[in-house]
């Protein structure tokens, strides 16, 4: 019996899938696989990351540059352009001299290769009385050569007085430019844009001089700017015309343009909606800048309307707020007015960053635009490798783990519960003595001791979370640690202040990027050097005795020092200040400059903006003593028109009187000559003896003549009250019986829809005029002759205490061309035609207004309405 259990195989003590090594593994599995993923999403983001923030600043530099080089040639085309009305205005009476001279300005090395052609363009006989025109203009022919144009002085040729870029100049004081939209000059038909300057004169404005810029020249200088960068960049004007693009075989084209025309942007956008997003932006910024201009405007609007009325309608409201603008001068560097991202750039064919720069003086639009480089394969080369890698060492490290586990707890254990479940305490005893580590003492004290057993693994555990949470939270100090690193880093290598440290030698052990900028020097020849072995003796002395100064104060003290740069010394607001060590310790000076080399100049130009304002002031308090002059006279004038209106009135009242009494005497006359009528016809039917049936039809009109005679009393007695209560449907029908003859002779049928009972307050002579003048208009102008069933429908009704007429006929109509000038004379209140006059009457009489809508051989729709409490 014993053999043969011992023979029998015995029973799992559990199943694998819920065994002890299966459980452990698939734990370990399940935490490196967190681990991986968790580790691969933090360093796909902080890749991201750092690729957008250096896509941006890459952008803003690209950005950056492209203005400089523009800013560089606008300066110089503005000193040309200048010089050009300087010397106008002081050989204006030596037209030979000019014509020597002005060509030779434009020839200037730097320039030529950009200016398309320039000259001087004087007022009506500013510089000869004898001449309206008098213009002096050259242009570049095929061959670059400068060429006289006397185009624009012809008298068949548009006056050069109303050009977009010479109206503008009269609002500008000499030496400051106004740069025009871009357009295609009439005469040369090249695509160009103008710096006008304007020229004044004892406080008179006696013309402009100009320049012009080639688009094709200023596109390929920006071409050229892009060639060793990746990306393109676009230039718009201020009303948004593109002054330049890349290739043509790239940007895509929108419907052909006339050719007086440029494209804009919009019609760029047109053609391709990705461009839209930019678009809004660009529309945004100006909306912006105009309302900015307006609130703050120096012109009056009646000045700007005088400007502005030769412009597009989209075009004015721009125009204007440069002129204001550019009195107030706002800025005077480039700013960045938007950055947009798109995700599919129709050039670039990929996703891609726009910057929008607006440059001052000329107010153009740069768009900087660059590709954004894609992230798809760097990530996924990187997960993989950072993947593969953690899941070889996770496989590794679970093999490992479940090995020694398996040795040294799962097999000892294994081997006490089979004893145990054997109840073999020999077994156990066995055990505990040929080990003497932790197992054998479990096995010494398991059956004893269970107890004991579980509060020191449940001690163990808390053990082992304090040890988890203290090295999570020494991870997270080095993160932390390293994150402040990296962002000391940045502040060094981006920040616009100059910022270096020395130690107590003098030598340099610290600079960022700026100062290395500065000096144009590397950093590499800067670190370990002194400043005797950088600068001259006299700048090295006063940098020593200042860092002396610093060394001995133990505080930050303020400096204006003097910084050698390739473009010269700049002045730089210094703050020094000691750096010392835990124990209190000098162990170094640092360092913060910031430029103050603008400011210096700027308060030297305020000074003598200051006095030239103080000049300006003296002449203007002798303007205003001659304007309480002038305005003394005018009130003596406005006196003597005060006067003669009041007469005006007084005989607008005496027509007016006479208008009421002529009203009465025609009601008047129209009661007695209807008693006549009656009376007349009562002795007429009295000595009717026979059946004449000339006398028949004597009585019969003379009846018919008695009923419109009532219909006449009834329109006109009733005028002698000013307002009175009037049956409208019953007045209506008296004028339509009164308009009989005419409704027959036309074939008209009459269809009224009115309300019986509608009564109102109203002048009836006013309603008499309205009614009879619509009626017979539409009666004389609705219908043709070959029109078989004419009708006119009237309809009136009461809406909200006001009274709504609708005159509907199936006539001709109105063509849309007479529609549209209908409509347009209604709207202007002009008085051209029997409706337009109506319209006008309705509105000063009435306070009400008059609509008209038509459709050729369908018929005219005519609606008005006014308030009965105005009648």
């Amino acid at each position: 019996m014993e053999k043969r259990r011992i023979i029998e195989p015995q029973a799992a003590l559990t199943q694998w899938q819920k065994s002890l090594p299966f459980k452990l593994s698939l734990l370990q599995l399940i935490i490196a696989s967190v681990l991986i993923f968790s580790t691969a999403w933090v360093i796909l983001n902080i890749q991201t990351q750092q690729v957008n923030e250096q896509q941006t600043l890459l952008n803003q530099n690209h950005g950056q540059m492209i203005i400089a080089k523009l800013q560089e040639m606008t300066s110089q085309v503005e000193n040309q352009v200048n010089a050009i009305s300087k010397i106008a205005m002081l050989y204006r009476h030596e037209p030979e001299l000019l014509s020597k001279s002005i060509p030779e300005l434009l020839s200037i090395e730097n320039q030529k290769d950009i200016v398309s052609g320039g000259g001087i363009w004087p007022e009506p006989g500013a510089f000869n009385r004898q001449k309206f025109r008098d213009s002096l203009f050259w242009a570049r022919n095929i061959h670059g050569e400068l060429v006289a144009i006397n185009s624009y002085n012809d008298e068949s040729f548009p006056s050069y007085h109303t050009e977009e870029w010479y109206r503008p100049t009269r609002y500008f004081p000499a030496g400051k430019v106004f740069w025009s939209k871009s357009y295609i000059d009439p005469t040369t038909h090249e695509p160009m844009v103008t710096a006008s300057s304007a020229m004044w004169m004892e406080h008179q404005f006696i013309g402009a001089a100009t320049t012009d810029i080639s688009l094709e020249k200023l596109t390929q200088l920006l071409r050229n700017s892009m060639l060793d960068m990746s990306g393109y960049v676009m230039a718009l004007d201020h009303q948004n015309q593109i002054l330049a693009s890349p290739n043509s075989d790239s940007l895509p084209q929108s419907q052909p343009l006339p050719s007086h025309t440029l494209q804009t942007f919009d019609e760029l956008v047109k053609t391709e909606s990705a461009f839209s997003p930019i678009a809004s932006a660009l529309h945004l910024a100006d909306r912006s800048f105009i309302e900015q201009a307006v609130a703050e405007r120096v012109f009056t609007q009646e000045q700007m309307d005088n400007l502005t009325r030769l412009s597009g309608d989209s075009e004015r409201e721009m125009l204007s707020a440069i002129v204001n603008d550019n009195a107030k001068n706002h800025f005077s560097t480039a700013k960045r007015i938007a950055s947009i991202s798109l995700a599919e750039d129709p050039i670039l064919k990929g996703p891609s960053l726009v910057s929008v720069f607006l440059m001052p003086h000329t107010y153009w639009k740069i768009l900087i635009v660059t590709p954004i480089a894609p992230l798809q394969d760097t990530a996924k080369n990187l997960i993989e490798k950072v993947g593969l890698s953690l899941v070889a060492i996770q496989l590794f490290g679970l093999i490992l783990l479940f090995l020694l586990q398996h040795k040294l707890i799962i097999a000892p254990i294994m081997g006490m519960v089979q004893a145990l479940k054997r109840n073999d305490s020999a077994s156990i005893e066995l055990k505990a003595n040929e080990r003497h580590d932790e197992v054998g003492l479990l096995a010494k004290t398991f059956l004893s001791r269970t107890q004991q057993l579980e509060i020191a693994m449940a001690s163990l555990d808390a053990s082992n979370l304090a040890l988890e949470q203290q090295l999570l939270s020494q991870q997270h100090f080095q993160q932390e640690l390293k994150r402040h690193k990296e962002q000391l880093r940045s502040l060094l290598d981006f920040s616009s202040t100059i910022i270096y440290i020395k130690d107590l030698n003098g030598r340099y052990t610290l600079v960022n990027n700026k100062y290395c900028e500065v000096l144009g020097i590397e950093r590499r020849k800067i670190i370990g050097a002194t400043d005797f072995d950088l600068f001259q003796n006299t700048l090295a002395q006063l940098y020593q005795q200042n860092d002396q100064r610093v060394s001995h104060s133990h505080d930050a003290i303020h400096f204006e020092e003097p910084i050698p740069s390739p473009r010269g010394e700049l002045i730089y607001q210094m703050t020094k200040f000691d750096i010392r060590d835990d124990e209190d310790n000098s162990i170094g000076i640092g360092a913060i400059g910031f430029n103050v080399d603008l400011r210096k100049r700027q308060e030297k130009e305020q000074e003598k903006l200051l006095q030239h304002q103080l000049n300006q002031f003296k002449e203007q308090q002798h303007k205003t003593l001659l304007a309480q002059q002038e305005n003394a006279q005018l009130r003596e004038q406005q006196l003597a028109i005060n006067n003669e209106m009041a007469q005006l009135i007084q005989l607008h009242l005496s027509k007016q009187q006479s208008q009421k009494l002529m009203q009465n005497f025609l009601a008047e006359v129209m009661s007695q000559m209807m008693q006549e009528q009656d009376r007349l016809l009562a002795q007429v039917c009295q000595i009717q003896q026979t059946a004449d049936p000339h006398q028949t039809e004597i009585v019969q009109l003379m009846s018919e003549q008695a009923v419109r005679l009532r219909h006449i009393s009834q329109l006109f007695t009733d005028q002698q009250s000013e307002i009175r209560p009037l049956h409208l449907a019953q007045f209506i029908r008296h004028l339509l019986s009164l308009l009989q003859p005419q409704l027959q002779k036309t074939q008209v049928k009459v269809n009224l829809l009115c309300d019986e009972q509608l009564v109102i307050d109203g002048n009836a002579w006013q309603y008499l005029q309205f009614f009879y003048r619509l009626i017979n208009n539409t009666l004389h102008h609705a219908f043709k002759e070959h029109n078989q069933h004419r009708e006119l429908q009237l309809t009136l009704e009461k809406k909200d205490d006001e009274l709504h007429i609708r005159l509907e006929d199936n006539g001709i109509g109105i063509s849309i061309s007479q529609l549209e000038q209908l409509k347009k004379d209604i709207l202007q209140n002009q008085c051209v035609g029997t409706l337009s006059c109506i319209n006008l009457w309705i509105k000063e009489e009435l306070k009400g207004e008059l609509m008209v809508e038509s459709e050729l051989n369908r018929g005219t729709r005519i609606e008005c309405h006014w308030p009965l409490s105005e009648v």
